[in-house]
């Protein structure tokens, strides 16, 4: 089977258009926050958003890993497919009690975060917003084209919110509220179609089944939350230690650098319920699969990266940083473009260690990874500035990679003996 039929080609195509509104959103919204509320200003709404994505990977609890892999091998049997789904939403629900306990705790008791509780409550909605999130039911069936409305239909009222209402340098607290407010409306259309297509019945939840389902995938899940500290703490690092002026310099560099890790977790998802399907069927084909498509996709990003890295200053100019200061945020953003390319490496070799059932020793790389990019990241910003934040995750991705390929490399060297 090769991945360039006409059918992947599709729904590949109907999928980007999708995310591609994820892709662009943050290009219209932040000059637009950035000339109503400063650098500062938009400092402080990464730190709330970041805030909320790290809570997300905690209410996620492993559904886009597990919960896809589930889905996809069950695609064709209805009744696994209902009580997978209601399971994975009800042990999402108790979570997100939980959650909101906690973050109310912390916003109160924790000065960093009680000195804009304003903020930090307006997003939460956001987390509300991925609990209803159906996406990864999507992705397991591989429906793509709903993936793309809910997304459109979510960052739209976003975009449209943030434009009608920021007016000035205070209403910064707003915009971590619309976001949360699109997500929730265009997770809810996905839901509720989703819920009439396959005549899911809305009762009878089973508490034992999202027991079992917290039970089973707590430690797994734990990885997952460390993941998520991992990728979007920085920010909250580095506001505490340079202030909201350095966090928005690097909330700047990082949403375009996030343009590319964006896609690439758009790829992982697009191709990673395929990629398990056909590793299930036969180890030879799914290795062969997957360096099809993680090999083409590592060309075109490498060559979109290229125009990023020759045209910085130009984007910098579109995002309304003074003229004065092109110069090292450039430096600075091509020095950032390393974290995506060695991403673009270690994002292939993670769907293998989740399609090969290499989740203990996962589990143990992320959470060693996450701890010392902390410490790394603390000292080297402190010493160095951004300058030392980007050294510390560009080696951590490094590490990362190293670790992943010498626990796959057992599975390598099998799939040779079998084509010997």
């Amino acid at each position: 089977m090769s991945i360039f039929n006409k059918k992947k080609i599709t729904d590949f195509i109907i999928y980007g258009f999708g995310q591609v509104i994820n892709l662009v959103s943050p290009l219209l919204v932040m000059p637009f926050i950035i000339l109503r509320c400063g650098e500062d200003g938009l400092g402080r709404v990464g730190v709330g958003f970041s805030f909320a994505l790290i809570v997300n990977g905690i209410i996620d609890y492993g559904s886009y890993i597990t919960g896809v892999k589930d889905i996809s091998i069950n695609r064709d049997n209805a009744t696994v497919l209902e009580n997978k789904a209601k399971a994975i939403y009800l042990s999402k629900f108790f979570l997100l009690l939980i959650a909101i306990v906690f973050i109310s705790l912390l916003v109160f008791f924790v000065p960093f975060l009680s000195k804009d509780k304003t903020l930090f409550f307006l997003s939460i909605p956001i987390i509300i917003g991925q609990f209803i999130n159906p996406q990864w039911f999507f992705q397991g069936v591989e429906n793509f084209k709903w993936i793309s409305i809910v997304n459109v239909v979510s960052k739209a009222i976003y975009i449209l919110l943030v434009l009608l209402f920021i007016k000035d340098k205070t209403d910064y607290v707003y915009a971590n509220l619309f976001f949360g407010i699109g997500a929730i409306i265009g997770n809810s259309i996905g839901l509720i179609w989703l819920i009439n297509k396959y005549n899911f019945n809305c009762r009878n939840f089973s508490i034992p089944d999202a027991i079992s389902i917290l039970k089973t995938e707590f430690s797994f899940s734990v990885s997952q939350f460390f993941l998520s500290m991992y990728q979007f703490f920085p920010i909250i690092i580095i506001s505490y230690i340079g202030g909201d002026f350095m966090a928005g310099q690097f909330r700047v560099i990082d949403q375009i650098i996030t343009i590319f890790k964006t896609y690439l977790n758009m790829f992982f998802y697009f191709v990673y319920a395929n990629i398990c399907f056909e590793l299930n069927k036969s180890l030879k084909n799914g290795i062969k699969i997957w360096k099809q498509y993680n090999g083409t996709n590592f060309i075109l990003l490498f060559v979109l990266m290229l125009i990023f890295y020759i045209f910085s200053d130009e984007v910098f100019t579109y995002f309304k940083i003074e003229e004065s200061r092109i110069p090292q945020m450039s430096y600075y953003f091509k020095l950032g473009l390393i974290v995506p390319l060695l991403v673009s490496i270690s994002q292939p070799l993670r769907q293998l260690m989740f399609a090969f059932n290499e989740n203990k020793i996962y589990i143990k790389i992320t959470i060693i990874a996450t701890v010392l990019n902390f410490v790394l990241l603390s000292f080297l910003t402190k010493q160095n500035g951004l300058s030392g934040a980007f050294f510390s995750i560009i080696l951590i991705e490094f590490i990362i990679i190293v670790l992943y390929l010498n626990i796959l490399k057992i599975h390598f060297k099998e799939n040779s003996r079998n084509e010997l």
